[in-house]
Protein backbone atom coordinates (compact mmCIF):
# COMPACT_ATOMS: atom_id res chain seq x y z
CA UNK A 1 0.00 0.00 0.00
CA UNK A 2 2.85 2.63 -0.13
CA UNK A 3 1.88 3.23 -3.78
CA UNK A 4 -0.95 4.70 -2.21
CA UNK A 5 -0.37 6.16 0.98
CA UNK A 6 2.14 8.04 -0.93
CA UNK A 7 -0.06 9.34 -3.42
CA UNK A 8 -3.04 10.32 -1.31
CA UNK A 9 -0.28 12.33 0.84
CA UNK A 10 0.31 14.34 -2.76
CA UNK A 11 -3.13 14.62 -2.62
CA UNK A 12 -3.36 15.75 0.70
CA UNK A 13 -0.86 18.24 0.74
CA UNK A 14 -2.55 19.85 -2.61
CA UNK A 15 -6.46 19.70 -0.91
CA UNK A 16 -4.88 21.31 1.96
CA UNK A 17 -3.31 24.36 0.10
CA UNK A 18 -6.24 25.16 -2.42
CA UNK A 19 -8.86 24.73 0.26
CA UNK A 20 -8.02 26.52 2.82
CA UNK A 21 -6.31 29.24 0.58
CA UNK A 22 -10.36 29.84 -0.48
CA UNK A 23 -11.27 32.41 2.29
CA UNK A 24 -7.97 34.59 1.94
CA UNK A 25 -8.04 34.71 -2.05
CA UNK A 26 -11.89 35.93 -1.85
CA UNK A 27 -11.36 38.28 0.54
CA UNK A 28 -8.44 39.84 -1.62
CA UNK A 29 -11.40 39.67 -4.04
CA UNK A 30 -13.55 41.88 -2.25
CA UNK A 31 -16.03 39.09 -1.91
CA UNK A 32 -18.11 39.92 1.75
CA UNK A 33 -18.74 36.79 4.40
CA UNK A 34 -21.75 35.52 3.25
CA UNK A 35 -20.60 35.22 -0.47
CA UNK A 36 -18.27 33.77 0.37
CA UNK A 37 -19.67 30.87 2.63
CA UNK A 38 -22.15 30.65 -0.41
CA UNK A 39 -18.69 30.01 -2.64
CA UNK A 40 -17.68 27.70 -0.38
CA UNK A 41 -20.33 25.61 0.37
CA UNK A 42 -20.51 24.76 -3.04
CA UNK A 43 -17.36 22.45 -2.06
CA UNK A 44 -19.31 20.10 -0.10
CA UNK A 45 -22.58 20.29 -3.22
CA UNK A 46 -19.81 18.45 -4.83
CA UNK A 47 -18.80 16.12 -2.57
CA UNK A 48 -22.39 14.80 -2.15
CA UNK A 49 -22.55 14.43 -5.85
CA UNK A 50 -19.78 12.39 -5.59
CA UNK A 51 -21.83 9.72 -3.48
CA UNK A 52 -23.91 9.01 -6.47
CA UNK A 53 -21.83 9.37 -9.56
CA UNK A 54 -18.45 8.40 -9.09
CA UNK A 55 -19.46 4.78 -7.85
CA UNK A 56 -20.42 4.69 -11.31
CA UNK A 57 -17.51 5.85 -12.98
CA UNK A 58 -15.42 3.92 -10.80
CA UNK A 59 -17.53 0.27 -11.45
CA UNK A 60 -16.97 1.22 -15.67
CA UNK A 61 -13.05 1.58 -15.38
CA UNK A 62 -11.46 0.65 -12.44
CA UNK A 63 -9.99 2.35 -9.44
CA UNK A 64 -6.54 3.03 -11.11
CA UNK A 65 -7.74 4.54 -13.93
CA UNK A 66 -11.00 6.46 -11.55
CA UNK A 67 -8.02 7.86 -9.87
CA UNK A 68 -6.04 9.36 -12.68
CA UNK A 69 -8.92 10.42 -14.07
CA UNK A 70 -10.28 12.22 -10.77
CA UNK A 71 -7.00 13.95 -9.80
CA UNK A 72 -6.78 15.52 -13.32
CA UNK A 73 -9.97 17.04 -13.56
CA UNK A 74 -9.03 18.02 -9.83
CA UNK A 75 -5.32 19.36 -11.01
CA UNK A 76 -7.67 21.49 -13.72
CA UNK A 77 -10.20 22.78 -11.49
CA UNK A 78 -7.37 24.21 -9.21
CA UNK A 79 -5.74 26.36 -11.64
CA UNK A 80 -8.79 27.21 -13.47
CA UNK A 81 -9.02 29.46 -10.47
CA UNK A 82 -6.52 31.98 -11.93
CA UNK A 83 -8.50 32.65 -14.91
CA UNK A 84 -11.31 34.90 -13.76
CA UNK A 85 -12.58 36.45 -10.38
CA UNK A 86 -16.00 35.49 -11.46
CA UNK A 87 -17.86 34.61 -8.14
CA UNK A 88 -20.30 32.04 -10.08
CA UNK A 89 -16.76 30.21 -12.06
CA UNK A 90 -15.20 29.71 -8.68
CA UNK A 91 -18.47 28.16 -7.48
CA UNK A 92 -18.53 26.09 -10.05
CA UNK A 93 -14.92 24.99 -9.87
CA UNK A 94 -15.24 24.17 -5.79
CA UNK A 95 -18.17 22.18 -6.91
CA UNK A 96 -15.87 20.29 -9.09
CA UNK A 97 -13.06 20.25 -6.23
CA UNK A 98 -15.45 18.58 -3.91
CA UNK A 99 -16.45 15.92 -6.15
CA UNK A 100 -13.08 15.01 -7.21
CA UNK A 101 -11.56 15.36 -4.03
CA UNK A 102 -14.25 12.95 -2.17
CA UNK A 103 -14.21 10.73 -5.31
CA UNK A 104 -10.51 10.02 -4.38
CA UNK A 105 -11.54 9.64 -1.16
CA UNK A 106 -13.91 6.82 -1.77
CA UNK A 107 -11.45 5.21 -3.81
CA UNK A 108 -8.22 5.46 -1.48
CA UNK A 109 -10.34 4.37 1.74
CA UNK A 110 -12.29 1.77 0.04
CA UNK A 111 -8.75 0.49 -1.33
CA UNK A 112 -7.45 0.42 2.61
CA UNK A 113 -10.43 -0.64 3.90
CA UNK A 114 -10.64 -3.98 1.39
CA UNK A 115 -6.58 -4.61 1.85
CA UNK A 116 -5.63 -3.83 5.72
CA UNK A 117 -6.21 -7.12 7.36
CA UNK A 118 -8.22 -7.38 11.07
CA UNK A 119 -4.68 -7.74 12.70
CA UNK A 120 -3.36 -4.90 11.69
CA UNK A 121 -6.39 -2.60 10.57
CA UNK A 122 -5.95 -0.25 14.08
CA UNK A 123 -2.20 0.57 12.74
CA UNK A 124 -3.41 1.07 9.16
CA UNK A 125 -5.94 3.43 10.00
CA UNK A 126 -3.58 5.36 12.38
CA UNK A 127 -0.97 5.38 9.82
CA UNK A 128 -3.10 7.16 7.32
CA UNK A 129 -4.62 10.16 10.00
CA UNK A 130 -0.79 10.53 10.35
CA UNK A 131 -0.53 11.40 6.72
CA UNK A 132 -3.92 13.19 6.40
CA UNK A 133 -2.78 15.63 9.57
CA UNK A 134 0.28 16.21 8.67
CA UNK A 135 0.06 16.25 4.59
CA UNK A 136 -2.50 18.66 5.30
CA UNK A 137 -1.24 20.67 7.60
CA UNK A 138 2.01 21.06 5.19
CA UNK A 139 -0.43 22.67 2.71
CA UNK A 140 -1.60 25.13 5.00
CA UNK A 141 1.62 26.39 5.93
CA UNK A 142 2.43 26.90 2.54
CA UNK A 143 0.03 29.33 2.76
CA UNK A 144 2.69 30.89 5.20
CA UNK A 145 5.28 31.66 2.26
CA UNK A 146 3.17 35.00 0.97
CA UNK A 147 2.52 33.36 -2.39
CA UNK A 148 0.87 34.91 -5.22
CA UNK A 149 -2.46 33.84 -6.56
CA UNK A 150 -0.95 32.07 -9.62
CA UNK A 151 1.06 30.63 -7.34
CA UNK A 152 -0.84 29.15 -5.25
CA UNK A 153 -2.98 27.33 -7.83
CA UNK A 154 0.03 26.76 -9.81
CA UNK A 155 1.12 24.29 -6.49
CA UNK A 156 -2.00 23.10 -5.34
CA UNK A 157 -2.37 21.46 -8.84
CA UNK A 158 0.98 20.26 -9.01
CA UNK A 159 0.89 18.22 -5.57
CA UNK A 160 -2.50 17.16 -7.12
CA UNK A 161 -1.95 15.79 -10.71
CA UNK A 162 1.27 14.39 -9.24
CA UNK A 163 -0.80 12.08 -6.53
CA UNK A 164 -1.91 9.38 -9.63
CA UNK A 165 1.80 9.24 -10.91
CA UNK A 166 2.59 6.54 -8.03
CA UNK A 167 -0.10 3.95 -8.52
CA UNK A 168 0.48 4.19 -12.18
CA UNK A 169 3.87 3.18 -11.85
CA UNK A 170 3.14 0.32 -10.02
CA UNK A 171 1.29 -3.20 -10.97
CA UNK A 172 -1.52 -3.29 -8.10
CA UNK A 173 -4.13 -5.51 -7.86
CA UNK A 174 -7.31 -3.74 -7.21
CA UNK A 175 -9.40 -3.88 -4.91
CA UNK A 176 -13.29 -5.41 -5.59
CA UNK A 177 -16.31 -2.91 -6.60
CA UNK A 178 -17.69 -1.84 -3.26
CA UNK A 179 -21.89 -2.40 -3.91
CA UNK A 180 -24.05 0.62 -3.46
CA UNK A 181 -26.69 0.30 -0.76
CA UNK A 182 -29.43 2.42 0.59
CA UNK A 183 -29.20 3.99 4.15
CA UNK A 184 -32.51 5.06 5.97
CA UNK A 185 -31.22 8.06 8.27
CA UNK A 186 -34.47 8.19 10.31
CA UNK A 187 -34.56 4.55 11.35
CA UNK A 188 -31.18 4.57 12.58
CA UNK A 189 -31.71 7.84 14.12
CA UNK A 190 -33.42 5.93 16.62
CA UNK A 191 -30.83 3.61 17.47
CA UNK A 192 -28.06 6.16 17.33
CA UNK A 193 -29.35 9.44 18.19
CA UNK A 194 -26.03 10.86 20.29
CA UNK A 195 -23.80 9.42 17.08
CA UNK A 196 -25.79 10.80 14.03
CA UNK A 197 -26.31 14.46 16.30
CA UNK A 198 -22.61 14.43 17.03
CA UNK A 199 -21.78 13.93 13.44
CA UNK A 200 -23.81 16.82 11.83
CA UNK A 201 -21.92 18.78 14.92
CA UNK A 202 -18.65 18.13 13.90
CA UNK A 203 -19.24 18.60 9.98
CA UNK A 204 -20.18 22.01 10.93
CA UNK A 205 -17.35 22.65 12.89
CA UNK A 206 -14.68 20.95 11.60
CA UNK A 207 -15.16 21.39 7.89
CA UNK A 208 -16.74 25.67 8.51
CA UNK A 209 -13.30 25.93 10.27
CA UNK A 210 -11.27 24.77 7.37
CA UNK A 211 -13.28 26.89 5.10
CA UNK A 212 -14.32 29.93 7.56
CA UNK A 213 -11.07 29.74 10.15
CA UNK A 214 -9.22 32.14 7.32
CA UNK A 215 -12.00 34.98 7.33
CA UNK A 216 -12.07 35.13 10.76
CA UNK A 217 -8.09 35.65 11.60
CA UNK A 218 -8.29 38.24 8.10
CA UNK A 219 -11.20 40.29 9.39
CA UNK A 220 -9.15 41.13 12.71
CA UNK A 221 -6.08 42.66 10.44
CA UNK A 222 -4.30 40.06 10.17
CA UNK A 223 -2.71 38.21 6.78
CA UNK A 224 -1.94 34.98 5.57
CA UNK A 225 0.93 33.96 7.47
CA UNK A 226 -0.99 34.35 10.86
CA UNK A 227 -3.66 32.60 9.07
CA UNK A 228 -1.33 29.52 8.22
CA UNK A 229 -0.36 29.25 11.69
CA UNK A 230 -3.81 29.75 13.20
CA UNK A 231 -5.40 26.92 11.21
CA UNK A 232 -1.96 24.49 11.51
CA UNK A 233 -1.74 24.45 15.25
CA UNK A 234 -5.37 23.64 15.15
CA UNK A 235 -4.76 20.46 13.50
CA UNK A 236 -2.02 19.62 15.92
CA UNK A 237 -3.99 19.83 18.56
CA UNK A 238 -6.57 17.53 16.98
CA UNK A 239 -3.81 15.18 16.03
CA UNK A 240 -2.21 14.92 19.29
CA UNK A 241 -5.96 14.80 20.77
CA UNK A 242 -6.30 11.75 18.41
CA UNK A 243 -3.79 9.95 19.86
CA UNK A 244 -5.22 9.60 23.48
CA UNK A 245 -8.58 10.18 22.72
CA UNK A 246 -8.85 6.29 21.89
CA UNK A 247 -7.96 5.15 24.85
CA UNK A 248 -9.82 7.43 27.03
CA UNK A 249 -13.09 6.50 25.45
CA UNK A 250 -12.59 2.65 25.35
CA UNK A 251 -12.53 3.42 29.56
CA UNK A 252 -14.87 5.79 30.05
CA UNK A 253 -17.02 5.75 27.07
CA UNK A 254 -17.81 7.42 24.32
CA UNK A 255 -20.62 9.80 26.07
CA UNK A 256 -18.58 11.32 28.59
CA UNK A 257 -15.50 11.65 26.72
CA UNK A 258 -17.62 13.41 23.60
CA UNK A 259 -19.19 16.01 26.11
CA UNK A 260 -15.31 16.71 27.38
CA UNK A 261 -14.18 16.94 24.11
CA UNK A 262 -17.00 19.93 23.76
CA UNK A 263 -16.84 21.13 26.68
CA UNK A 264 -13.17 21.92 26.21
CA UNK A 265 -13.65 23.62 22.69
CA UNK A 266 -16.74 25.64 24.07
CA UNK A 267 -14.41 26.67 26.96
CA UNK A 268 -11.45 28.03 24.24
CA UNK A 269 -14.62 29.26 21.86
CA UNK A 270 -15.56 31.86 24.87
CA UNK A 271 -12.17 33.29 25.82
CA UNK A 272 -11.95 34.29 22.29
CA UNK A 273 -15.13 36.13 22.60
CA UNK A 274 -14.50 37.51 25.81
CA UNK A 275 -11.38 39.00 25.64
CA UNK A 276 -9.49 40.69 22.79
CA UNK A 277 -6.58 38.46 22.28
CA UNK A 278 -3.33 38.87 20.39
CA UNK A 279 -2.91 36.26 17.96
CA UNK A 280 0.06 34.79 19.77
CA UNK A 281 -2.93 33.53 22.76
CA UNK A 282 -5.26 33.40 19.46
CA UNK A 283 -2.80 30.55 18.68
CA UNK A 284 -2.16 28.89 22.27
CA UNK A 285 -6.57 28.75 22.23
CA UNK A 286 -6.59 27.45 18.59
CA UNK A 287 -4.70 24.24 19.72
CA UNK A 288 -7.36 23.79 22.42
CA UNK A 289 -10.19 24.61 19.92
CA UNK A 290 -8.93 21.58 17.52
CA UNK A 291 -7.91 19.29 20.10
CA UNK A 292 -11.99 19.03 21.21
CA UNK A 293 -13.79 19.35 17.43
CA UNK A 294 -11.46 17.23 15.14
CA UNK A 295 -12.16 14.29 17.60
CA UNK A 296 -15.85 14.50 17.44
CA UNK A 297 -16.68 12.33 14.04
CA UNK A 298 -14.14 9.39 15.37
CA UNK A 299 -16.48 9.46 19.12
CA UNK A 300 -19.40 9.80 16.85
CA UNK A 301 -18.57 6.47 14.52
CA UNK A 302 -17.04 4.64 17.63
CA UNK A 303 -20.59 5.35 19.40
CA UNK A 304 -22.24 4.10 16.69
CA UNK A 305 -20.30 0.77 16.60
CA UNK A 306 -21.30 0.59 20.25
CA UNK A 307 -24.57 0.11 19.97
CA UNK A 308 -24.47 -2.23 16.36
CA UNK A 309 -25.79 -5.65 17.42
CA UNK A 310 -25.12 -7.07 14.18
CA UNK A 311 -21.48 -6.56 12.18
CA UNK A 312 -23.07 -6.74 8.99
CA UNK A 313 -25.44 -3.27 10.02
CA UNK A 314 -21.99 -1.24 10.46
CA UNK A 315 -21.12 -0.27 6.74
CA UNK A 316 -24.64 1.07 6.54
CA UNK A 317 -24.33 2.59 9.68
CA UNK A 318 -20.91 4.03 8.94
CA UNK A 319 -22.04 5.76 5.90
CA UNK A 320 -25.14 6.76 7.58
CA UNK A 321 -22.67 8.58 10.14
CA UNK A 322 -20.61 9.99 7.24
CA UNK A 323 -24.00 11.47 5.76
CA UNK A 324 -24.93 13.31 8.17
CA UNK A 325 -21.30 15.01 8.89
CA UNK A 326 -21.27 15.65 4.87
CA UNK A 327 -24.57 17.38 5.31
CA UNK A 328 -23.42 19.89 8.83
CA UNK A 329 -20.41 20.03 5.93
CA UNK A 330 -22.87 21.45 3.47
CA UNK A 331 -24.09 24.16 5.65
CA UNK A 332 -20.75 25.05 7.35
CA UNK A 333 -19.49 28.07 5.37
CA UNK A 334 -23.28 29.58 4.65
CA UNK A 335 -24.41 29.21 8.12
CA UNK A 336 -20.10 30.80 9.53
CA UNK A 337 -20.57 32.96 6.82
CA UNK A 338 -24.37 34.82 7.47
CA UNK A 339 -23.18 34.84 11.31
CA UNK A 340 -20.14 36.79 10.57
CA UNK A 341 -22.03 39.08 8.34
CA UNK A 342 -24.38 39.81 10.85
CA UNK A 343 -22.06 39.96 14.13
CA UNK A 344 -18.72 40.40 13.13
CA UNK A 345 -15.55 38.22 12.91
CA UNK A 346 -16.69 36.57 16.64
CA UNK A 347 -19.88 35.58 14.48
CA UNK A 348 -17.72 32.71 14.36
CA UNK A 349 -16.83 31.72 17.32
CA UNK A 350 -20.71 31.82 18.27
CA UNK A 351 -21.47 28.79 16.06
CA UNK A 352 -19.16 26.91 17.99
CA UNK A 353 -20.35 28.11 21.53
CA UNK A 354 -24.31 27.46 20.48
CA UNK A 355 -23.38 23.66 18.56
CA UNK A 356 -21.35 22.79 21.49
CA UNK A 357 -23.84 23.87 24.04
CA UNK A 358 -26.79 22.00 22.97
CA UNK A 359 -24.40 19.07 21.79
CA UNK A 360 -23.45 18.84 25.90
CA UNK A 361 -27.13 19.44 26.59
CA UNK A 362 -28.26 16.52 24.04
CA UNK A 363 -25.40 14.08 25.46
CA UNK A 364 -26.31 14.71 28.81
CA UNK A 365 -29.77 12.94 28.03
CA UNK A 366 -28.27 9.75 26.81
CA UNK A 367 -26.73 6.77 28.81
CA UNK A 368 -22.99 5.73 28.53
CA UNK A 369 -22.62 2.13 26.91
CA UNK A 370 -21.21 -0.51 29.80
CA UNK A 371 -17.79 -1.02 28.80
CA UNK A 372 -18.45 -4.74 27.86
CA UNK A 373 -20.65 -4.06 24.65
CA UNK A 374 -17.42 -1.00 23.80
CA UNK A 375 -15.93 -1.84 20.36
CA UNK A 376 -12.99 -1.30 19.68
CA UNK A 377 -11.84 2.13 19.20
CA UNK A 378 -10.97 3.09 15.03
CA UNK A 379 -8.99 6.01 14.33
CA UNK A 380 -11.03 8.36 11.88
CA UNK A 381 -9.40 12.01 10.51
CA UNK A 382 -13.74 12.69 9.19
CA UNK A 383 -12.44 12.05 5.50
CA UNK A 384 -13.85 8.36 5.39
CA UNK A 385 -15.29 8.87 2.41
CA UNK A 386 -16.55 5.45 0.78
CA UNK A 387 -20.32 6.46 0.90
CA UNK A 388 -21.40 5.59 -2.14
CA UNK A 389 -24.93 5.64 -0.43
CA UNK A 390 -28.71 6.31 -1.56
CA UNK A 391 -30.30 7.96 0.83
CA UNK A 392 -34.19 7.09 1.24
CA UNK A 393 -36.69 8.09 3.86
CA UNK A 394 -38.78 5.40 5.85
Amino acid sequence: MIPLFFGIALLFVGNGLVVSSAGIELKKMGAGELETGLVISVFFVGAMLSTIISHKIVSKVGHIRSFAIFSSIFGVCAMFHDLSQNLYLWALLRGGLGFCYYSILMIAESWLNTRAKDQIRSRVLAFYEVVFYSCFGLGILILGFNLTSSQIFLISAAFILLSSIPLNLNRIKEPPIPEKRSVSIPSIFNLVPLALITSIVAGVLVNGFFSMASIYILLQGYDAKEVSFFMTIAMVGGFIAHCVIGSLSDRFGRRPVIIGCSFVSLIAAFIFILFDLDINLQYILSFFLGSGVFCLYALALARANDMLEYKSKSIEMGRAILFSYSLGSLFSPIIMGATMYFFGPQGFMWVYVVLLISLIIFALTQKTIPIESRKIFEHSPGTMANVTVNIKQK
